[in-house]
């Protein structure tokens, strides 16, 4: 999907109550297609998303790590324990970790992006 037809659309339906027949649409579809399979339209949308919370992905080596970094803190920016859908954190330490869901703040640190495959720096 060309990147300025998915602004379009992105600015018709993120972050609103959609009625079904919206969301049972092809336009829409062809949204939700665009955000899972074009890594342009992906990246712009999650760059928008992290922008407006304020978040600085810049200093993370791909935008999928610094979502998934934004996703395992809280609003007051702590860390969020016990939370089975964080799949990545980033201690203050400049560690990263893939959490152990076993109640406690335990983790397996890893030293390269899941996705980029790029060194994490500490």
């Amino acid at each position: 999907m060309e990147l300025e037809k998915f602004k379009e659309l992105h600015a018709r339906f993120f972050g609103k109550e959609l009625p079904q027949e919206v969301l049972d649409s092809e336009e829409y579809e062809a949204y939700i297609d665009a955000i899972h399979e074009d890594e342009g339209c992906y990246n712009w949308a999650t760059a928008e998303k992290l922008n407006a919370q304020g978040f600085a992905y810049e200093s993370y080596c791909c935008l999928m790590l610094a979502d998934k970094v934004f996703q395992s803190i809280d609003e007051e920016g702590e860390t969020k324990y016990n939370d089975p859908e964080v799949i990545i954190n980033k201690w203050d330490e400049g560690l990263y970790g893939i959490p152990v869901h076993d109640g406690s703040a335990s983790m397996v640190v890893i030293n390269y992006c899941p996705w980029c495959g790029a060194r994490l720096a500490k």
